[in-house]
């Protein structure tokens, strides 16, 4: 039995020492080579255009570890030289990759840059072979970028009722929208009067809900408002539940607008992708301010013409012609946009 025990012994020092060797064989380089962006190559390339369909293409060197070994290759961009936040758009094993335009664009927006202004980001080449090997990094290019706006295709519910004639498949039937991509919907609906509506997972009745006391139920009863205005509307398709909570309409309001500074306001929708507050209409050279629930004791004006509003501000001046108004009440902005 000893003799066995001995044997084991030997034949694992062995086999331990020839994998000890073997690992001898691979050393990682002190020095070693990175990858050199190579296209786009020209700094202050615009490169984000408004086809979102077409691509970025990129190309780059070898990185070089001192060894042979499969590297992945990541292009990353940043606000800042730092990559702080950074988002890696182009994943390789190869010496090319391309992102498509509408990815970039997204991060972009993410990032909250200005629509439509040009805004230089950084750019870099990262090489990777293992979790215990320290990455290497391409030297930083920076590039010139130029968002553009888009619509996020937000998972979508819709609501058809009493407000628009049953028909989830109408144009005019409002949608809840689930911003995080889960189970829970979101939007805010204005109803002309009160009335009751129900939730359909599609422009059909085939998937259904109703219910009552905050509960939701397949096939359920009728939701209902108990008087006109505009409600927040939260249903969680997960849990069953939903909310229905009374908010503030908004309007526009003034010399500028088509009824001038007599009631009735000018009502805005609410566009959901969005979130903002919109209409598109003509309007006359003079002033015009945004207003809740068709009374003076929530209205936003602009005391700085910079496009932040200030409550009870200064009217805004504007010129003839049509126009799509945007209102964001969250972060106290608007757009005025000359069709």
């Amino acid at each position: 039995m000893k003799k066995l025990t001995y044997i084991y012994i030997l034949l694992g020092v062995a086999f331990f020492s020839a994998c000890e060797d073997e690992a001898e064989k691979v050393t990682i380089s002190s020095n070693p080579v990175a990858p050199a962006l190579t296209s786009p190559g020209a700094d202050g390339m615009e490169f984000v255009k408004a086809d979102a369909a077409t691509t970025i293409d990129y190309a780059w060197n070898e990185a070089d570890f001192g060894f042979a070994a499969s590297v992945t290759y990541n292009v990353e961009i940043a606000l800042t030289s730092t990559f702080e936040g950074s988002a890696s758009i182009v994943s390789s094993e190869e010496l090319t990759g391309s992102a498509v335009v509408a990815d970039v664009n997204a991060v972009l927006l993410s990032w909250e840059l200005p629509i439509n202004e040009s805004a230089t980001i950084s750019s870099r080449v990262v090489a990777t072979i293992s979790d215990s090997v320290d990455p290497i990094y391409s030297e930083v290019s920076t590039f010139t970028v130029t968002p553009y706006e888009t619509l996020i295709d937000y998972p979508l519910l819709y609501l058809p009722g009493a407000y628009q004639g049953w028909a989830p498949d109408a144009d005019d039937a409002a949608n809840l929208y689930s911003y995080n991509f889960n189970s829970v919907y979101e939007g805010i609906v204005y109803f002309d009067a009160a009335g009751e509506f129900k939730i359909t997972d599609g422009p059909s009745w085939d998937v259904n809900y109703g219910g009552s006391a905050g509960t939701l139920e397949a096939g359920g009863a009728n939701l209902s408002v108990a008087a006109a205005g505009a409600y927040i509307i939260t249903a969680d398709l997960g849990a069953l539940t939903y909310s229905i909570t009374a908010t503030d309409h908004w309007a526009i309001i003034g010399d500028a607008t088509p009824n001038g500074w007599s009631d009735p306001d000018t009502d805005m929708t609410y566009n959901g992708q969005r979130q903002m507050w919109e209409i598109t209409t003509d309007l006359t050279a003079g002033e015009l301010k945004f207003r809740a629930n068709d009374g003076w004791d929530l209205n936003l004006g602009d005391n700085d013409a910079d496009g932040s509003l200030e409550g009870g501000g200064a009217n805004i001046a504007v010129t003839a012609g049509n126009y799509t108004i945007r209102l964001d009440v969250t972060n106290s902005t608007y757009q005025l946009i000359a069709n």
